[in-house]
């Protein structure tokens, strides 16, 4: 399993501390340039939901190889410095979706080292992986939909099977939950020293707020995602809709700036409907209790079960309100033609 990699592992944060590189070296020798613009591509990347891979040309693979190891640790300074809850947890997950990534194209054994760095320990009999239900109700229970319920997993001494496919995205979450230890790192003067990198981080940050906050004018049905279609049409055909399908609905036709009515108005051929709860219920999600809900990423979306399949647009955002941002500044053609997937 190759450190520069996984920077989170206790292999990786070893090896930086056996090169005995100080953080004044990171931040300001000339050296390490590249491990400088690295760690601040890792940051902008967290701010707009994805950290790239690094470049293939450009440098030896050994010099490739430290700055991805040093820029781990550098990048956290900058989160740090950037003094944001959110982007605290956005560079988290940032972080566990690249290795996430990273996963896809490891051999089982790196697999299973991984896992144990994470505390996690999975074992492989035959096309089985095994994990015992203390490991897996420690990621497993984040998640929504109900095949990842422990009750709809046979158990066996303690035990329950998972496919490779599985064990990734549990370990996903333990990714996610080792980033997040530590941060934000407390280091009294080192921000002043970065001020030159975390202006344009800054920038971003605010860019990227405004953009979430950004009026999307005149609703257009036509710009919407497939999953908020698909609720519609279920809507329309007297279907119940689970509790998540009906938050993420409400949640997103409030964000594209329909009001109350007309959103309470959209359930109302519900078998279930109560207009009295419903508008409560859309009313607190609007913010009467003080915050605001937006709807949940496409990610989320998948793991409750509310993603019907991706369509083209679909594979270039995360969010559902970044598909509709886009289809708007787009002009919304073609809509129907597109092809969805089918995997």
């Amino acid at each position: 399993m190759r450190p520069d990699l996984f920077p989170f592992t206790r292999e990786a944060q070893s090896l930086v501390r056996l090169k005995g590189h100080s953080i004044d070296d990171l931040i300001s020798g000339r050296g390490f340039l590249p491990v400088r613009r690295r760690a601040v591509e890792r940051v902008r990347g967290a701010i707009f939901g994805q950290i790239p891979e690094p470049p293939e040309a450009g440098y030896s693979q050994e010099v490739k190889d430290q700055v991805e190891l040093l820029s781990y640790p550098l990048a956290r300074v900058l989160v740090s410095c950037l003094d944001d809850e959110s982007i605290l947890r956005r560079y988290s997950l940032a972080e566990a979706k690249l290795c996430s990534q990273r996963m896809a194209d490891c051999d089982p054994p790196d697999l299973l080292v991984l896992a144990q760095d994470l505390q996690m320990e999975p074992e492989i009999d035959g096309d089985l992986i095994w994990l015992h239900f203390t490991d897996y109700i420690r990621s497993a229970s984040r998640f929504r939909h109900p095949r990842w319920k422990l009750v709809n997993r046979p158990l066996h001494r303690g035990r329950l099977t998972v496919t490779t496919e599985e064990l990734r995205r549990l370990l996903e979450e333990r990714v996610r939950d080792r980033v997040s230890q530590g941060l934000p790192v407390r280091m009294e003067g080192i921000c002043q020293g970065l001020a030159d990198l975390l202006k344009p981080l800054k920038e971003d940050l605010a860019a990227r707020q405004a953009l979430d906050r950004t009026d999307l004018g005149e609703v257009q049905e036509e710009a919407f995602p497939p999953c908020m279609r698909a609720m519609l049409d279920q809507l329309a055909g007297g279907v119940n809709l689970a509790h998540t399908a009906r938050f993420a609905l409400t949640s997103f036709l409030l964000n594209i700036n329909m009001d109350v009515d007309r959103v309470v108005a959209v359930f109302n051929n519900s078998p279930d409907f109560d207009e009295e709860r419903t508008r409560y219920q859309v009313q607190h999600i609007c913010g009467s209790s003080g915050t605001r809900y937006r709807p949940p990423s496409c990610a989320t979306m998948a793991t409750y079960g509310n993603c019907p399949g991706e369509n083209a647009t679909c594979r270039h955002v995360r969010h559902p309100l970044s598909y509709y941002q886009r289809r708007m500044r787009e002009g919304v053609p073609g809509i129907q033609s597109e092809e969805k997937r089918t995997d």
